[in-house]
This record gives structure tokens, C-alpha cells and sequence, in this order.
């Protein structure tokens, strides 16, 4: 892009580009997403890349040393730190460390150790080529028509099998079906029954395996708020931000999945965030009883290659929902059209480390403005960020975009539920009633008639860890460790 060296590189420095792997992978709107990332974040652009893309797709190569031969009783010659990095070579079993590991055992000392070693060829030093992610491939065994002679009775029966599967199945699930050795099957390759090739099988993760269920639930009735909100969501056809305020039991969930509907019939694709990966089971089933298989999920409790597969998926111009935590907010999706943060209170939509240490609603607000699609922000308990701006003082706000915003509230909980009755207890009133337990009489007389009802209950422990802070109990004054 320029014809003129910086002031100071020597023209030696400079190395001809070699080949374009390759060009325009991602759209320009995804690539202007990582850069800004990157500048607000004060992050190298290649560390916000790797951030997001699936891990080990850009893994590096590994500096190792490799232990070579030693002329007995040489190491005497050694000075100290060379004889302790060659006494952890010889006693691995491959005789072959990670420079990282050496270092680490050693310390500053391990330089010096290892330039002694290297000056004496006692060792060498050579770079490990990262294991690359790649698609799995599974044999399958394809049948190649209809009449054959010239066939044992074992082998028919193969046959039998494959043709009542359609015509093609993985070797090692025809094998156990039929009781068969391989061998079988080879000969009917050899005989020209069937071809046994190799095939890519994509890694889909265990709790996406309900088949049975996909495409089975009916939108459900909407109460006339939701259906206020749900008409203000589709009416939304450019960037925009909502916050849908719903009390818990409101039927948030339907709101969004109704609003996703007509997007897919457009072939345009959702985002929808959780914020930890133990919510996104329930979500997921709730999706895929409506929209099948066009559901991906995307979090770090998955594998490496399954992560790799449903990112991949991801790339192709097709319409789906890819439910995920934080990470999730760079799936690659060609033809983003609405990006929803459930729960966009919650404090794991801010990642602490590495770096970037992006805040997910933060950047899902510039990828939704890029796309120019509508974000929604759901939650019961919304953050004090998102009240300010959408309900409180215009004054006090300052949103990262000048986009229009909508407030939506949900007050009712559907079929007219009634809040759970929430009673809070003056520990400092116990105390002058002479009640000096941790529990108030009030939670004892609940705790007994629970008992006497036979059934059981919950009490949740406000924090783990143990004296903290020393609260007085008349006045209230903590004296902090």
C-alpha cells in the first residue's frame, strides 16, 4: 500500500509476500468490528482475532529441546545451570522439553544454561508445529445399485441392511448392526457392491442430539403486552435498541423467539447471548422445539472441534441461531438480523482476562449498529447502565451510539401468576427479642411447618468464604478486616 519505506527500516528488513492464502473472508463490516475492538480495547488486532475465532485455529508454534549425545562423564565440564537444565532433559523420557517448561523449572538462569549446551551441540533447539485444526472424517460405506450376483448369504443380509438405511452408512454402525467383521464389507467393495469412502462427520454437541423433538411446538398465546412488545420488535427494520423489561415468568423467551421467526423466512440469522454456559441447555431446547436444526450453540464448554464445526457452519449463507455466551457475539454470521442479550445485567458478559476485556453488550451494540439490525436487551433486574438510559435521566447517559432506543415492559407474568411473597427480616429487631441464631424466628417458624407438611426446601448462602467483615449488631457499624 506504499511505495515509500518508514524513516529508519532498512530495505533489507523487508521481505516479498510469499502468497495470499486467502482474501475477503470476512465482510468489511466484520473486519471494521475487530478493529474497533482492538482500538477501544487497547488489544493487538491479531490478539482480538484469535479471540475470535475458535481456539487452536491460530495456535503457535512451540520452541523445544531436544537432548542429543553426551560423551560420558563430559557434563563435569558443565557450569551450574547447564548441568540442572541437562538433568531435566535426562530424566524425561524423551528426552525433549518445551522451552517454556525449561524456563519456568529454572528461571533466569536457563539462558544461560542452554547458549553453553547449544555452543557444545550437546542439545538442539527446533520449533513444534502446532496440531491444526481440521474436519473429522469417518468411513462410510455407499451402495452402488440394485441387483448383484455371485454373493454369500452373510453378505445379502449386509446389503439387506444398507439398502434399508438408504443406500449409505457409516462402516463401524453397519458393522454393529449386522454383527459383521469388516471383511465383509471389504469384499463387497472388491466385488463392486458398495464403495467405502471417507467422509466428514460434524462434531455436534452431546445436548443438541434431540431429533425427535425439533419443529413440534406451536407459538405459544401471546398476553397483550407481549404482543405490544413482540409489534414494536418487527416494526424495527434498521439499528436499534431495546430494552425489554419483563418481570421473571413474564415470557421473555417467547418474545424472542417469535421475533427471530420472520427474520429466518427472510434468510437473515440471530444472535442470542446467555450469560453463563449452564443456561444455555434449557434456551437451546426451547429453540430447537421451533426452529430444528437451524440452532447452533457456541461457548467454552464445548470441545475444540466442536467449536470448530459450528463455526464453520456459521460461515455459510444460511439462516440460523446460534445460541452462546459472550464469545458468541463474534460468530461469523453473513446476514446478521437482530443480536439478543438475555439477563444483560449480568456481570460474565465482561470478560476479565485475557485481553481484550470487552464487555459483550458493549460490543454487541457496535456489531448490531455495523449490521444495522436491532439489539434487544432482556432482563427482570436490568443494569443500572441500561435504566439510565432508556428510563431515567437523558442527562446522565451516555450510550456508546446515538441510535434510537424503545422501552418495553412486561409487568404480568403469564396466566396472571403471582410474584413469589418476599418478607425481609431486621436481624438487629431479632437481637432485641432475644433471638441471638443466625436464623429469625420468622425463617424457624417457616422451617417447622415445612417439616410438619413433609416437604423440603431450599436456603441459599448469600456468599461462600467465611468472617469477612464483623457487622455490630445493634448499630450496624462493620469493621472491615
Amino acid at each position: 500500500f506504499t511505495e515509500v519505506l518508514p524513516p529508519g527500516l532498512p530495505p533489507e528488513k523487508v521481505r516479498d509476500v510469499d502468497d495470499v492464502v486467502v482474501a475477503g473472508f470476512f465482510s468489511p463490516s466484520y473486519w471494521q468490528l475487530l478493529e474497533r475492538v482492538a482500538e477501544y480495547y487497547c488489544t493487538p488486532l491479531m490478539q482480538v482475532i484469535k479471540t475470535a475465532m475458535p481456539p487452536g485455529l491460530l495456535a503457535r508454534s512451540q520452541r523445544r529441546i531436544r537432548l542429543l549425545h553426551i560423551p560420558p562423564g563430559a557434563e563435569i565440564f558443565l557450569s551450574g545451570p547447564a548441568r540442572q537444565l541437562l538433568s531435566l532433559l535426562q530424566n524425561s523420557k524423551t528426552q525433549d522439553y518445551s522451552w517454556q517448561y525449561l524456563r519456568r523449572e529454572l528461571g533466569p538462569t536457563a539462558n544461560r544454561g542452554l547458549k553453553e549446551l547449544l555452543k557444545r551441540r550437546w542439545v538442539e533447539s527446533y520449533l513444534e508445529q502446532p496440531k491444526s485444526l481440521g474436519p473429522k472424517l469417518r468411513q462410510a460405506v455407499i451402495i452402488t445399485g440394485d441387483s448383484f450376483a455371485d454373493l454369500t448369504e452373510r453378505q445379502r443380509e449386509v446389503l439387506e441392511v444398507l439398502r434399508r438405511h438408504g443406500g449409505e452408512m457409516w462402516v463401524t454402525e453397519l458393522l454393529q448392526l449386522c454383527s459383521a467383521s469388516s471383511s465383509v464389507v471389504q469384499n463387497l467393495a472388491k466385488k463392486g457392491c458398495v464403495v467405502i469412502e471417507d467422509q466428514e462427520q460434524l462434531r455436534i454437541p452431546a445436548d443438541a442430539a434431540v431429533p425427535n423433538t425439533w419443529n413440534t411446538a406451536p407459538p405459544a398465546q401471546l398476553t397483550p403486552a407481549q404482543s405490544r412488545a413482540l409489534a414494536t420488535i418487527n416494526s424495527l427494520n434498521q439499528f436499534a435498541r431495546v430494552l425489554l423489561h419483563g418481570v421473571t415468568g413474564s415470557g421473555k423467551t417467547e418474545v424472542y423467539i417469535q421475533a427471530i421467526t420472520p427474520l429466518l423466512a427472510q434468510g437473515k440469522s440471530a444472535i442470542v447471548l446467555v450469560p453463563e454456559i449452564g443456561l444455555t441447555p434449557q434456551l437451546t431446547d426451547r429453540f430447537r422445539a421451533r426452529f430444528g436444526d437451524k440452532v447452533a450453540i457456541y461457548h467454552s464448554a464445548l470441545s475444540d472441534g466442536e467449536r470448530y464445526d459450528s463455526w464453520r457452519l456459521m460461515l455459510a449463507d444460511t439462516p440460523q441461531v446460534v445460541i452462546g455466551t459472550r464469545s458468541a457475539i463474534f460468530s461469523p454470521l453473513p446476514n446478521l438480523g437482530i443480536i439478543i442479550i438475555d439477563e444483560e445485567f449480568d456481570a460474565s458478559y465482561k470478560q476479565d482476562q485475557p485481553a481484550p476485556t470487552y464487555h459483550a453488550r458493549t460490543v454487541a451494540s457496535w456489531r448490531a449498529e455495523l449490521a444495522n439490525c436491532p439489539l434487544i436487551l432482556g432482563s427482570a433486574t436490568p443494569s443500572a447502565e441500561s435504566w439510565v438510559e432508556f428510563v431515567g435521566y437523558p442527562s446522565l447517559s451516555n450510550s456508546i451510539t446515538t441510535a434510537p432506543t424503545h422501552y418495553l415492559s412486561l409487568p404480568e407474568r403469564i396466566g396472571g401468576r403471582q410474584m413469589p411473597r418476599v418478607e425481609v427480616v431486621d436481624m438487629r429487631q431479632e437481637l432485641h427479642k432475644g433471638n441471638r441464631t443466625i436464623f429469625s424466628q420468622s425463617l424457624q417458624d417457616a422451617l417447622l411447618a415445612m417439616h410438619g407438611r413433609k416437604q423440603q426446601g431450599i436456603l441459599f448462602i448469600h456468599r461462600r468464604g467465611h468472617s469477612s467483615f464483623l457487622s455490630c449488631r445493634s448499630g450496624g457499624y462493620v469493621v472491615a478486616c
